[in-house]
């Protein structure tokens, strides 16, 4: 844990403090204790925290030369329901086991186990593991080693992302908690295709898609967020224009009021002292961006950096989840807010945005120019305005990613954002 000038002491112990009705958070909130409870040296990369109710966290180790993910999960009492979790788990063979890490109050309690071992993802693996090399095309010796892949991605309960090898080529495979859904569908594809959005083929059938299995083979040299690529942002903005030209029909549009008020009692949990900005902010988006306002064209829904994938003067989009019915400038927004979050400052948080108040760095403005040229619109500050919203629903990511400094990182979210809102 580390301090962090955001608030007196160390923002995890303090946030421990306020929870009594989850005495776990504190070896679940640090390495250190974790490791020890644990019994080997792990790194906590990912948590998802309901105040008062539950903390899951995805940690990484090196087993065998090598990366390997696990997890571990606390509830507020009574916690049997781990317990009975367990039971299950050793009934199918799995290797999920329930700690006590506090002898003096051995109703604490914290499950751990592996990737196999997640609640969520088990049947879907189970599947993949079984019919997946079959079903996805892959040659017949990749079905042995398919869940031995390179992790890229674990998120407890919700998906895990992996690259295996299919004889000389990588496949990037993902397994989801729940069905596939639209985005990896043949006619939302086939819709893609037809307007010229250069995109990845899918790879597996229908079947896959009803076991939360999709997969495409591995393509380009990197993408936009870790390649320094003029080109490639222009060529971005070119694909996106194509997609927003696709009229949204069957698409609802997202919920903007339901994501700040989650977004704010969120921040309220976590830093107690920025409850009012949050809550201003909240007021002040949701009247600027009311629920379904304009929402006539196909949106990506979280256009960043790094759902562009560049090879040589070609990109291809990935990663169509959350499309859905909305305006052009809220994927120009989001994109920007997200180059906004990964440029580093001297202070240890993240930068601000370009001279003059825009949103967004050097890739938004090669994005924007690759946009007006293949015939797309948009207002400069309704992309302020989205790139706002992006910012302060991402305000809650730094802790969720467990950055060092996360306390110090929302503050800036937050400020960021009032220089945005006009």
């Amino acid at each position: 844990m580390n301090d962090s000038p955001s608030e007196p002491g160390n923002p995890d112990r303090s946030l421990a403090s306020r929870d009594a009705a989850l005495p776990g958070l504190p070896w679940l909130l640090d390495n250190t204790r974790l490791s020890g409870l644990l019994g080997e040296t792990v790194r906590v990369t990912r948590v998802r925290y309901k105040p008062g109710t539950s903390l899951l966290v995805a940690f990484r180790r090196i087993r065998n030369g090598s990366f390997d993910y696990g997890w571990a999960y606390t509830l507020a009492a009574p916690s049997t329901k781990l317990l009975r979790r367990e039971s299950t788990s050793r009934s199918r063979g799995g290797n999920m086991r329930v700690l006590r890490p506090d002898p003096l109050h051995p109703e604490t309690l914290v499950g751990v186990g592996g990737v196999e071992d997640d609640w969520a993802l088990h049947k879907n693996l189970a599947w993949l593991r079984e019919h997946g090399a079959e079903r996805l095309g892959l040659h017949p010796g990749a079905a042995a080693g398919l869940l031995g892949g390179s992790v890229l991605r674990y998120k407890p309960e919700r998906r895990l992302v992996l690259v295996a090898q299919n004889a000389d080529t990588a496949v990037v495979i993902k397994t989801a908690a729940k069905p596939a859904g639209t985005a990896q569908q043949a006619h939302f594809l086939d819709r893609l295709e037809r307007h010229g959005v250069p995109f990845l083929p899918q790879l597996g059938d229908a079947e896959c898609l009803e076991h939360g299995v999709s997969a495409c083979v591995a393509w380009g040299g990197g993408d936009l967020a870790g390649l320094d690529d003029d080109s490639g942002a222009f060529a971005a903005g070119e694909a996106l224009a194509r997609l927003h030209g696709i009229p949204a029909r069957g698409l609802q549009a997202a919920g903007v009021t339901e994501q700040l008020r989650a977004t704010r009692s969120m921040v309220a949990s976590l830093v107690p002292a920025l409850e009012d900005p949050a809550r201003r902010i909240e007021a002040e988006l949701g009247s600027l961006l009311p629920d379904g306002a304009g929402s006539k064209a196909l949106v990506h829904g979280d256009f960043s950096p790094d759902q562009v994938l560049v090879g040589g003067s070609e990109v291809r989009l990935i990663d169509f989840d959350r499309a859905h019915a909305g305006t052009a400038e809220a994927d120009l927004g989001s994109f920007a807010a997200a180059e906004e979050m990964a440029l580093p400052a001297s202070g240890g948080a993240p930068a601000g945005g370009t001279a003059g108040g825009l949103a967004g760095g050097p890739k938004t403005a090669r994005l924007t120019e690759g946009y007006r040229q293949a015939g797309g619109r948009f207002t400069q500050p309704g992309v302020n305005v989205w790139a706002a919203f992006r910012l302060f629903n991402s305000s809650v990511d730094p802790f969720r990613d467990r950055s060092p400094d996360w306390a110090e990182d929302m503050s800036w979210h937050l400020r960021r954002v009032r220089e945005l809102i006009p």
